[in-house]
Parts: structure tokens; C-alpha cells; sequence
């Protein structure tokens, strides 16, 4: 198959993919392509049925009444934060540790609740309500913590890894079809259908263990924020890196700032902002880093550049943070989106992803102070905070 007929086949997939994405999302101009280093080989006929399959896919459901009390019930979980703080526990980094501990085993419930609303098969419906989990747990922590600004961002953050979710579980599905058919000869991203779809499968349960383990980490510093001097933590927490008793030594000024002129000052805002950019550089390079240098996100990359590249970066995960609830849907309100740095396109790279979160900081802390714009973001919080309108492809199995 010669380049000419290869790039007539992607053009083609092109316009069906942003034709999908017109109906959902409000397109928006461009920043960078994303790099096309990979080999790919299919007929016409089969790009268009996979572009036709992921349509049907990516269409938005709402959820049962039995996945309605799931939700309630994860809701229910997420805002009991009080009992995970230990009062008979003396040391700090003991009682740190015990609310992280508290928090994954909460994990395990919501496992086991989202096993028993769809049976231990439906493994993209078990992944999305974690997930959904984990948004209205960082909803909790905002708002009883109004001081530790990190999950203000990171609730969004997560947000728009949910429809990744649910835009690689559409791929993923809409390749069935090809892999009964000829599933070995079809090369996507460099893979056979077969390939795709377990790396797929296993760099998502990547993305989710991730997830969690950040949620279970910021959720034990907000929470022992809550009863801990910023700077005790920040002289006790040592052995968990520089950068973390950086954050709390930042924190302990913002909350200064907050006595001195309220949570309400811009002054504050902007001390609480820098303490939050701070904590996120911790969860990067301690955490989310380790999962980043697994072979399979390479792998993983690879497809996300394939589907940026082919629908003009609307669909896949290229940095930029979307401040809204469901992008694929028809949107009536501002259309927020924070655009991620020029410089910053490597989402594998710790840097590139600081510096993305930290232009997201900033950027939403100046957009919480801007009068058009500041109705709408905790609109958006609190709607996603309830698990309402979340990302829920038809096609998630």
C-alpha cells in the first residue's frame, strides 16, 4: 500500500471522525499535530465502518435506576471523610498513612458495589464508576477544605481522563467488527486489532490505578490539613520528599493570608494556587511519574496520537483541561477549556506535565475571579461532584 493511498485513507477516516465530534463538541482551533511516527493499514471500507462504529459508541446514555443508586451509593462513600481521621493515633506520618490506607480500602467497596450493580465482566462500567467515584470524592475534599485548592483543578483533570475512558472503550469496541473479520493484517498505531485492544484494556486499568493512588495521597494532605498545622506537616512529612514539605510550607502562608483577609482574597487565592502547583509537582514526579515510564503508556501513547491525529486533536488526551462536565454533549453554557502550553506536548514527560498543570492552576484561578466566567465553574463542580451527566458511551461494556 503506497503513502499517497494510505494518506487518501486517513483523510477519509478524518472527516468521519470530526464529523462525529461536531456533534458533541464545539470545535476549536488547534495548537500542535501530533506525531504521526506510526504505521497504519486498512481499506477504505474498514476505516469508514470504524468510524461509523466509534459514532455509535461515543453516543451519551443516561444510567438505569439500579446504576442511579450505585452512584448514590459512591456519592454516599465520598462524602464520610470525617471517620478516616484517627484521633487515638498520635504519630503524624502513622496517621497519614492510615487515612491513605482507609481511602484504597474504600476503593475495594466501591469495586465490589460497581461488581454487584453490573457483574464482574463489565469491566469498562466498573472502571467508569471508579472513576466517577473519584470525581465526587475531590468535589468533598473542595468543599470541606476550601483552603487546600488542589482538587479545585483536579476534579476537571480527572474529569477529562473520564473521556479518554470512554473515547479508547469506543475505539476499542468499534474494532470488533475488523477483528472477526481480518484482525491480524489491520494495523492501527503500529498494532493488529488484537494488540490494540489489550493495550487498550491494560494501559486504562493503568490510568485508573493512577487515579486512585493520587486521590488516595491528596485525599490523606487534605485531610490531615484539616486537623495539622501546615507547617508541622511540613517538618514532620520530610521523608516523603522536598517538594512535598515545599507545598506545606507554601500552604502554611496561604492560610496566614486567609486569617489575615479571608478565603475570599485575591491575594489568598493566588498563595493557595502556588501551594497547590506545588503538591501537584509531588503527585507527578512520586506518583504518577512511576506509571508513566511503564512500556505499556508507551504503547498507549501511540494510540492517543493516533486518534489526535486524526480528527485535528478533538478526540484524545493531549493536555488541555476541559472546565465543563461532558464535552459530547450539545453544550448551552461557556465552553471553558484551558489550553495547555505550546511547549508542553509529552504527556509522559514530568515536566511537560507540570507545566500543564501549572498553567491550569493559574488559569483557573484567574477564570474564578472573572465575572463572566466565575457563575459557571462551581455550576460545573457540583454537577460533576453528583455524578450527573458524566461521560457514559452507549457502547461501554
Amino acid at each position: 500500500m503506497n503513502k499517497k493511498t494510505i494518506s487518501r485513507f486517513k483523510a477519509i477516516l478524518k472527516r468521519c471522525i470530526i464529523g462525529i465530534t461536531t456533534v458533541f463538541v464545539v470545535p476549536y482551533a488547534t495548537q500542535t499535530m501530533a506525531a504521526t511516527s506510526y504505521a497504519t493499514q486498512a481499506s477504505p471500507a474498514q476505516l469508514s465502518k470504524l468510524a461509523y462504529n466509534m459514532n455509535a459508541n461515543m453516543a451519551q446514555r443516561n444510567l438505569n435506576t439500579s446504576e442511579k443508586n450505585l452512584y448514590q451509593q459512591l456519592y454516599n462513600i465520598a462524602k464520610s471523610q470525617t471517620s478516616l481521621y484517627d484521633p487515638s493515633i498520635t504519630s503524624t506520618i502513622q496517621q497519614y498513612e492510615s487515612i491513605r490506607s482507609k481511602i484504597r480500602q474504600q476503593f475495594s467497596t466501591v469495586r465490589q458495589l460497581a461488581i454487584n450493580t453490573y457483574g464482574n465482566q463489565s469491566q469498562q462500567k466498573i472502571l467508569l464508576a471508579t472513576n466517577a467515584f473519584i470525581l465526587m470524592y475531590y468535589d468533598a475534599l473542595s468543599r470541606n477544605n476550601p483552603k487546600f485548592f488542589w482538587p479545585n483543578l483536579g476534579i476537571f483533570v480527572a474529569n477529562d481522563v473520564r473521556s479518554t475512558y470512554a473515547l479508547t472503550f469506543s475505539l476499542s469496541n468499534a474494532l470488533d467488527p475488523l477483528n472477526v473479520t481480518n484482525g491480524q493484517n489491520i494495523i492501527i498505531a503500529g498494532m493488529n486489532v488484537p494488540t490494540l485492544q489489550s493495550t487498550i484494556a491494560q494501559a486504562n486499568n493503568e490510568l485508573i490505578n493512577g487515579q486512585a493512588n493520587v486521590m488516595a495521597d491528596i485525599g490523606g494532605l487534605s485531610i490531615m490539613h484539616q486537623h495539622y498545622d501546615a507547617l508541622v506537616l511540613a517538618q514532620q512529612l520530610t521523608g516523603y520528599g522536598s517538594t512535598l514539605t515545599q507545598a506545606f510550607q507554601l500552604q502554611k502562608i496561604a492560610d496566614e493570608e486567609a486569617l489575615r483577609s479571608g478565603i475570599y482574597s485575591s491575594k489568598f487565592k493566588k498563595l493557595a494556587t502556588d501551594a497547590a502547583i506545588s503538591f501537584g509537582i509531588h503527585e507527578q514526579e512520586k506518583i504518577l511519574q512511576p506509571m508513566w515510564d511503564k512500556p505499556i503508556m508507551r504503547d498507549f501513547a501511540k494510540i492517543n496520537n493516533f486518534m489526535l491525529s486524526l480528527s485535528l486533536e478533538n478526540l484524545g488526551l493531549r493536555g488541555d483541561i476541559f472546565v465543563g462536565i461532558n464535552k459530547f454533549k450539545l453544550i448551552f453554557t461557556p465552553y471553558l477549556i484551558i489550553r495547555a502550553p505550546f511547549t508542553a506536548t509529552n504527556l509522559a514527560n514530568v515536566q511537560h506535565r507540570i507545566a500543564i498543570a501549572r498553567n491550569g492552576f493559574n488559569v483557573l484561578n484567574e477564570w474564578k475571579q472573572n465575572i463572566f466566567f466565575a457563575p459557571w465553574i462551581p455550576i460545573y463542580q457540583a454537577e460533576i461532584g453528583r455524578g450527573n451527566s458524566l461521560y457514559q458511551p452507549v457502547g461501554a461494556r
